[in-house]
């Protein structure tokens, strides 16, 4: 394992319960940090200080802030995925409509983003992320598409041909822009339920819209009829 990648990973997981306990105020006064000062000024003294724990304390589990940054991001992986299968199984048992199913799902996401939105921004956008979790947020990213395409097949107003496409597009869509509003709530043009109503409207629309079917194109050297 190269040097980079050590800095990057935990150096044990937690076993006892004092030991997770350990780990949990780690990671919550770690939040608080890079809330407060940044990542790049968010050392690992300052979590350390916080979570009311010595630095060696801190260093038996995490090398460094980014390790750290990295076990805060997987456990946003891990709760996104979470509320998308309460979201789904609240809507099976309900049976909602489409318009009705979206709307709950953009306000589910956008409550999500909203709860701590700059530790989110922090997370995606300035942390350095070691190879397999990249490959985590893809592989979550393709596991919510499956899970929305086999709800959308419940409803009938659904026209999309490409279920498992039109999945993959709410899931990033839905993920991007709720991220967005909720980290930036100064720079948008509308009101928080205005943007959930809109953001419904336009999956709505693209779920059932009718598309046309292809016509057959002559082959090449062909005379049109």
């Amino acid at each position: 394992m190269t040097a980079r990648k050590q800095r990057l990973e935990p150096i044990k997981p937690p076993v006892q319960r004092r030991s997770k306990a350990t780990v949990d105020e780690i990671l919550a006064a770690a939040a608080q940090v890079f809330e407060t000062h940044g990542y790049a000024a968010g050392t690992t003294n300052r979590i350390a200080d916080r979570a009311g724990v010595s630095i060696g304390t801190l260093y038996q589990y995490f090398p460094s802030k980014e390790a750290i940054a990295v076990a805060l991001l997987e456990r946003h992986i891990i709760d996104t995925d979470r509320r998308l299968h309460e979201w789904v199984g609240h809507m099976v048992a309900e049976r909602h409509g489409l318009r009705a199913a979206l709307h709950d799902y953009v306000t589910g996401m956008l409550e999500m983003h909203s709860g701590r939105p700059r530790l989110q921004h922090i997370l995606i956008e300035e942390t350095p992320l070691p190879e397999r979790v990249h490959k985590a947020v893809l592989e979550a990213e393709q596991t919510a598409a499956k899970t929305v395409a086999g709800l959308l097949r419940l409803y009938p107003e659904v026209r999309h041909t490409q279920l498992e496409q039109a999945g993959s597009l709410v899931v990033q869509t839905v993920e991007s822009l709720t991220h967005r509003f909720a980290a930036h709530p100064d720079e948008q043009l509308m009101s928080r339920e205005r943007f959930i109503n809109e953001l419904a409207t336009m999956l709505e629309a693209y779920l059932s819209y009718s598309r046309p079917h292809k016509s057959r194109q002559p082959s090449p050297g062909s005379c049109p009829p």
